[in-house]
């Protein structure tokens, strides 16, 4: 009985909190559609700081908490390649609104079929098939174009989110080549607790606190496209072990198992 009961106050709450992020996010793909006229750095700007009054407003309605760690590490007048762990729909949420200067998210095609999300995604994101090696070459070009123009890039190395039991999933190398054409500094980003608030075999969402820990920027300079296995070696056992350390799901897990 108290199963039963405890499932069904997870699906009304989810219920809500969905219904409140939806209808919110037609105000939102409005505002979007108005400033789409602005340069895109200033555009990326409004939306962005526009993100971040919608996300704290459906956090406070919704019992979500955000809370930002070490966020001086990314300078305003510097680009970088952002690399972020992926779980759930709420790592989306939560980089979308508390990045503080212009960057846009490298997305798969499927996300662009969620109804709404998939059109607040279409306007600010680079898109990409993965299936398909035109699409992701074209999505290198598009991304290192915006790069030379003053761009950040978001990334989720994994490529999809991490259904697995295991901290992380094997990097795809498309971010690491881009940091090293690019030269720009690569910033290793986790985002912890959103396994909690919503696990991986549960659409159900839970109250609480997403955790993100943006750790110091790696320099890219000098290095080369040989460079990149160990590069990614790096950065991906600089993730994990700050995961393991810091994410309680993985508290029996080894910090020097990588795979």
């Amino acid at each position: 009985m108290w199963q039963f009961v405890k499932k069904s106050i997870q699906f009304l709450y989810s219920l809500y909190a969905f219904f409140v992020f939806f209808s919110t996010g037609i105000i939102t793909l409005l505002y979007y559609v108005i400033i789409s006229p602005l340069p895109n750095n200033k555009r990326l700007r409004a939306v962005y700081a526009f993100n971040r009054v919608w996300m704290k407003t459906w956090g406070y309605l919704t019992g979500f908490i955000f809370e930002i760690n070490d966020h001086d590490h990314i300078q305003r007048d510097e680009v970088y390649v952002i690399m972020a762990n992926h779980v759930n729909i709420l790592d989306i949420f939560t980089m979308a609104s508390h990045i503080q200067h212009p960057f846009m998210p490298l997305a798969k095609k499927e996300v662009y079929r969620i109804p709404i999300l998939g059109q607040l995604v279409a306007l600010n994101a680079i898109p990409v098939d993965r299936s398909s090696p035109e699409s992701r070459a074209e999505s290198m070009r598009n991304m290192v174009q915006k790069m030379e123009d003053g761009t950040s890039i978001l990334i989720f190395p994994e490529g999809t989110r991490n259904r697995s039991g295991k901290p992380l999933k094997k990097f795809y190398d498309g971010g690491f080549r881009l940091a090293i054409e690019s030269q720009k500094p690569l910033i290793p980003t986790i985002i912890l607790n959103t396994r909690n608030l919503q696990p991986v075999k549960s659409v159900f969402l839970r109250p609480g606190r997403i955790r993100v820990d943006f750790l110091s920027p790696i320099p890219t300079k000098g290095l080369t496209q040989d460079d990149l296995p160990a590069f990614k070696e790096r950065v991906r056992k600089l993730m994990y072990e700050h995961i393991v350390k810091e994410d309680k799901s993985f508290k029996d897990f080894s910090p020097s198992e990588t795979d």
